[in-house]
């Protein structure tokens, strides 16, 4: 069994150039590269309560006239539900569309919504058709090419769920409580051609030990990533010592590039906030991307300063990331004491 890399408290920085390739939009997730060098981006929503379905689909095309920039994206489906859960939770996150991935000929789209029920929807379809229906929180995708079947995240039950033609969602693995009794909450999961396994994320939940501190509430650098053996259910531990992890994905050269979604956390929204600038519980502009060789346990940043960062997208010679969750538009305090309007966006990390 390997032992598992330990993110050290101050890891080599070479810091990649990035650019935003896109702004404006309302909580980006999962993005997905077509053969033709389009992408195919969710959004979530803006979660204001005046726009209840505002979560969308959209294709982005390569600008011909400038290398690694896009063009304005055009909408393919609108019109799905997306879930302020601020009361509940009393931070920043909005829930709905949460991620895309392709397959056996097909995309998918993975949707929470806790009224009408969370499903897999066919890209394919126009209006977009469930293929797959689900109970509770489904988060990332993506497909098990050997199983032939779609492998997801479920962060409120901790659990790995398949999803198989004419057959209803099956439970592969149940995600044991992590070392301080805090619960699993897996985020993002990538398939390991390697090892026929999938890389999960684990956010690491709340101790719920100081009622003061509700909301944010988290251990301190308890987030993993493990890889899961679905025919087997073995779990074994890759990375420990990560804050916060959301995205991750496997580079060609078995680099693993893992996002971290802030520093710390801070100034949670209590029921009574009226607006003011807050952090929202995640320190605004303090994720980072790391890369992790999994043969060597080399850890390197190659960015920073990043806004709450959710999910990766590799392409041949750069990563996107996805930026800036939250309520759309509310005003956020910035490093340098300055306020800005949250907005997401996407980031190009040059590789």
């Amino acid at each position: 069994m390997t032992v598992p890399i330990q993110i050290p408290a101050h890891p080599s920085e070479t810091l990649r150039p990035s650019t935003l390739i896109a702004e404006g939009l309302l909580n980006p997730r999962g993005l997905c590269l077509q053969a033709d060098g389009s992408l195919l981006l969710a959004e979530a929503g803006s979660g204001l309560p005046d726009q209840p379905f505002s979560g969308r689909v959209s294709r982005l095309q390569p600008d011909p006239h400038r290398l690694g920039a896009y063009l304005p994206g055009e909408l393919l489906a609108q019109g799905f539900r997306a879930m302020n859960m601020q009361a509940r939770m009393l931070r920043d996150e909005i829930m709905g569309l949460s991620d895309i991935a392709c397959g056996d000929g097909r995309c998918l789209a993975s949707q929470t919504d806790y009224v009408a029920g969370s499903k897999l929807l066919d890209l394919q379809c126009s209006p977009p058709e469930p293929v797959f229906h689900s109970r509770g929180n489904l988060n990332a995708l993506c497909y098990h090419p050997t199983r032939r079947s779609w492998l997801a995240v479920k962060p409120d039950t901790n659990q790995l769920v398949e999803f198989s033609s004419g057959q209803d969602e099956h439970v592969l693995v149940q995600l044991p409580e992590l070392e301080q009794g805090q619960e699993a909450v897996p985020v993002t999961l990538v398939y390991e051609p390697e090892t026929d396994a999938v890389l999960i994320s684990l956010f690491s939940g709340e101790l719920h030990g100081d009622p003061a501190r509700k909301g944010i509430d988290f251990a301190d650098k308890a987030g993993q990533v493990i890889r899961v053996h679905p025919a087997s259910g073995q779990i074994d531990v890759v990375i420990r010592g990560l804050q916060l992890p959301t995205g991750l994905a496997l580079r060609p050269n078995g680099n693993l590039l893992v996002l971290e979604l802030c520093s710390h956390l801070q100034q949670p929204l209590p029921p009574e906030w009226n607006g003011e600038p807050l952090h929202g519980g995640f320190t605004r502009f303090t994720g980072r991307l790391l890369s992790c060789n999994l043969q060597t346990a080399q850890v390197a940043v190659l960015a920073r300063g990043l806004d709450t960062p959710s999910n990766l997208c590799l392409l041949q010679d750069a990563v996107l990331v996805s930026e800036g969750m939250g309520l759309a538009g509310r005003p956020l305090p910035t490093p340098d004491n300055n306020v800005v309007p949250l907005s997401g966006r996407l980031r190009r990390v040059q590789l």
